[in-house]
């Protein structure tokens, strides 16, 4: 056999080698837009609870100072807010906030808001590479069971390169779903944030 013949029969089986990790890392992501899908559905309920008749603007103007706020106003504002006025309350009770560390701290919020969007992103590019690679590996053994005249091995892979297809493609049309919902209510939060700390630099300022 030639040099050829061996690197490319020597593909090939690296490509079978990689048929379970592929498959494998399938169900993988199955699991994981499922699991979004139920966390997403379940943050869904906790903000409308949390969000009923909630305006920031109109909470600002009822409370005149957000450092001397009592704690009946601040449970008038999702917890994610109330989390940001206690840490900003905590530093400036011990003089850390000077030389810019309220900007710090709402820059480190944005950050921990965006990263917890990392995973949906990540399906969204991930699953329908992995289910062209689903579809692509079964086809090669495929095109060999055609070529050997076995037609019943030929149909049964072909089921499996398509089934992978619609599966890689639903799930990071799912995972996509999810990012885009959570997406905006991150950028929600992070304009109400900016909202508030700028307030309290007045505040602190003055």
């Amino acid at each position: 056999m030639s040099l050829l013949g061996l690197l490319e029969n020597g593909l090939f089986a690296l490509g079978q080698v990689l048929r379970f990790p592929v498959m494998t890392l399938l169900w993988i992501c199955v699991l994981s837009v499922c699991f979004m899908a139920g966390a997403c559905f379940m943050e869904f309920l906790a903000r409308r609870k949390e969000r009923v008749g909630f305006n920031i603007k109109i909470w600002l103007l009822t409370n005149s100072s957000i450092l001397r706020a009592s704690a009946e106003e601040l449970g008038k504002i999702p917890q994610q807010l109330q989390k940001l006025v206690a840490t900003i309350k905590q530093q400036h009770g011990q003089q850390q906030l000077e030389h810019g560390g309220i900007e710090h701290l709402i820059l480190e919020s944005e950050e921990s808001l965006k990263h917890s969007l990392d995973s949906s992103r990540m399906l969204v590019k991930v699953a329908p590479s992995l289910g062209l690679l689903g579809t692509l590996i079964p086809m090669g053994v495929s095109l060999a069971s055609m070529a050997a005249g076995n037609l019943d091995a030929m149909a049964a892979q072909m089921v499996v390169a398509f089934t992978t297809t619609i599966i890689g493609l639903a799930c990071g049309t799912g995972a996509y779903i999810v990012n885009l919902v959570r997406n905006g209510w991150v950028n929600e939060v992070i304009r109400e944030q900016r909202f508030i700390a700028e307030r309290i630099l007045i505040e602190i300022t003055q």
